[in-house]
């Protein structure tokens, strides 16, 4: 008489799938997580070189602006376009207009 039930070596075969399978999709879940994170790295470190480029922009101009900090002609231009000087004499016109 045959028994109703799997032979002992086919259910741990079986199981031995299942333990395989579950593995492997724990193992593709994991790798999908890594690249999200991956992608998430590189777009913060292109945000990143983005930022460190006008940094080092900004800290050329401003170094061209300290060469420049002992000449009086860019001195009179910095007073006259930032702070609204005028020398003696000098007459300045606005236009109301727009």
């Amino acid at each position: 008489m045959a028994e109703p039930n799997a032979s002992p070596k086919r259910r741990a075969s079986l199981l031995a799938a299942a333990l395989v399978l579950v593995l492997l999709a724990l193992v593709g879940w994991q790798l999908m997580r890594m690249r999200d994170q991956l992608d998430a790295a590189r777009a913060e470190q292109t945000a990143l070189a983005e930022r460190v480029a006008r940094q080092e922009q900004e800290n050329r101009s401003l170094e061209a602006a300290l060469e420049r900090a002992d000449d009086p002609e860019y001195l009179q231009e910095l007073a006259r376009d930032q702070l609204g000087m005028v020398s003696p004499g000098q007459k300045d016109f606005y236009d109301v207009s727009n």
